[in-house]
């Protein structure tokens, strides 16, 4: 692969998303106000929520650019595909999301109470619609991204779970940023000690937008201005799974999923708001930018 070709890829993730951002920000909270896309936050006030429709539409438009440099220099099409299953990973876990968030029910929640409307209420929620889809999603990416079976049911397993992560630490303004910047921050660890086959680098290229409009739109996550929503938390949490599966050795894939599923399961019976209260340090950096 061409090195110029990379610094345009490079280039393109810094500074398209420093362009796309005011726009995309005016025009995306236009629509939502338009459909009424606001709820409480923690403190009861009304705030816009799906705002994660920003940094998925910064993120397509990113990434389909890097595309097409790379296309044109002649990268390889291993490195075409990572990036294209990124995009359309992220997209589709966003649609999901967006669902979830159109419907508006926040009184049934946690898998225990999504699959009890199912079994008692013979009532499919938006969250159980969310789940079904994302799990279709998960399947049909891990297929392209790993070859044989155990390696392909890590690699499902963390494209299915690692969404509903993020959720469910996306209680307060920007905690779910801060979570998602630390889990990748420990992929690049697992990544370079680790070491894997393939080209990894080129999942960084097109991770690295997802990073600019994350610290962009950190600001008016943690000001309160407007929630991430499922709509961002599930398509930043794919970004976390597909970083996972395709850039560490499958020792440390299967670390984070049984972390991942023991958090999922802790979420059932603690809240995560209340552990972050009681501890000093942790209270701190949760409202480190608020």
């Amino acid at each position: 692969m061409a090195a110029h070709a990379v610094i345009l890829a490079l280039f393109s993730a810094l500074v398209l998303p420093l362009v796309l951002q005011r726009p995309m920000l005016s025009f995306c909270s236009q629509i939502l106000a338009k459909k009424r896309m606001t709820r409480p936050n923690y403190r009861g006030e009304p705030v816009l929520t799906a705002g994660g429709l920003v940094l998925v539409a910064s993120m397509a438009v990113t990434i389909l650019v890097q595309l097409l440099l790379l296309a044109l220099a002649g990268a390889p099409r291993e490195v075409l595909v990572q990036g294209l299953l990124l995009a359309c990973g992220m997209a589709a876990m966003a649609c999901w999301g967006w669902i979830d968030d159109k419907a508006g029910d926040r009184i049934t929640k946690g898998f225990r109470g999504h699959f009890g409307a199912l079994l008692r209420e013979r009532r499919v929620t938006s969250g159980m619609g969310k789940l079904i889809g994302g799990g279709l999603t998960a399947v049909s990416v891990s297929l392209f991204v790993s070859a044989g079976f155990w390696p392909w049911l890590v690699a499902c397993g963390l494209l299915a779970i690692s969404p509903n992560i993020l959720n469910l630490f996306d209680l307060r303004p920007a905690r779910a940023i801060k979570v998602f910047w630390l889990l990748v921050s420990l992929a690049a660890i697992g990544s370079v000690s680790g070491g894997t086959t393939g080209e990894p680098s080129a999942v960084w290229l097109f991770l690295l937008p997802v990073l600019v409009a994350t610290v962009l739109f950190f600001p008016h996550d943690a000001g309160g201005r407007i929630m991430l929503g499922d709509t961002g938390a599930n398509a930043l949490g794919f970004a976390i799974g597909y970083t996972y599966a395709t850039a560490t050795p499958l020792s440390w894939q299967a670390a984070f999923l049984c972390g991942f599923v023991a958090l999922q399961v802790a979420a059932e019976f603690v809240s995560f708001s209340q552990v972050i209260e009681q501890k000093a340090w942790l209270k701190r950096l949760d409202e480190w930018g608020r």
